[in-house]
């Protein structure tokens, strides 16, 4: 004779299932408490490290692109009597916008209006993709798309300025730290002579927070460790440079002194 309470026909034997499954496969309050502690402390444990992550493969990203410009320097150079793209505003002593990509109309000694410094490999494609003068770091406002937008509408010829990421030391040396201006550069392959650094127009162009990426004259890249932030606390938080040169911030004589600190002549 068949035990009906082993009958799986019988609502009691399925009753007795559904009890049996509840008890064996749930989850009490307790037990999910638990899980999600443990998934709040494992991820405090990570998040510092992915972001240490982040800003290392920022950084290698941000490297690359100067490589890339300082392999366009030496096409340009090869393409134009082995020399450096020219700063119009090295020439008259306006290092803070040696970043921008074309002069602007700032109503001085600029002269013509048109693409200047790295804006003339923009201009002529030496650079691949002119995305790779801007920092994948850069928190700022001097971003690829704006740059683009301006460039595309003026082709480097109206009012306003388009900044990239990074500072050109420029087409002239600096012969004598107390004179702003020196000699015609040549394209250089020399690694103690440095072309390009990171942006140091103002404290939201330093994209790297400990330090900055440098271009040397032969297309290495290397990285100069701000330590105890010296570099970064010289450099000002908000200043108007788009005036007349009457004053040391518009002149950047900062910048000057960290270029003479990295010997950027070799």
């Amino acid at each position: 004779m068949t035990d009906r309470r082993q009958d799986p026909s019988t609502s009691a034997f399925r009753a007795r299932a559904r009890r049996s499954c509840r008890s064996g496969f749930g989850f009490s309050v307790i037990e999910l408490v638990v899980v999600l502690a443990v998934i709040v402390v494992l991820t405090s444990l990570l998040l510092p490290g992915l972001e240490v992550a982040r800003k290392g493969a920022r950084r290698l990203v941000c490297s690359a692109n100067q490589r890339q410009i300082g392999v366009s320097f030496m096409i340009f150079g090869g393409d134009n009597n082995e020399r450096l793209p020219e700063s119009r505003f090295q020439t008259v002593n306006r290092p803070a916008n040696m970043m921008a990509l074309n002069s602007g109309d700032l109503n001085d000694d600029v002269g013509v209006a048109g693409f200047d410094g790295i804006g003339l490999l923009w201009k002529d494609r030496y650079i691949d993709s002119p995305a790779s003068c801007f920092c994948p770091a850069h928190s700022g406002g001097h971003t690829f798309d704006r740059a683009r937008a301006v460039l595309g509408e003026t082709q480097g010829t109206g009012p306003e300025i388009a900044f990239c990421n990074y500072h050109y030391t420029g087409h002239l040396k600096r012969a004598d730290p107390e004179q702003m201006v020196g000699p015609t550069r040549r394209r250089m392959t020399d690694p103690n002579v440095i072309l390009l650094t990171d942006g140091l127009r103002s404290r939201s162009d330093f994209n790297h927070e400990t330090g900055f990426n440098v271009l040397r004259g032969d297309g290495s890249t290397f990285y100069q460790a701000d330590v105890g932030s010296r570099f970064l606390d010289s450099i000002p938080t908000d200043v108007n440079f788009d005036g007349e040169i009457a004053s040391e911030e518009s002149m950047g004589l900062w910048i000057l002194d960290i270029w003479d600190e990295l010997q950027i002549d070799g």
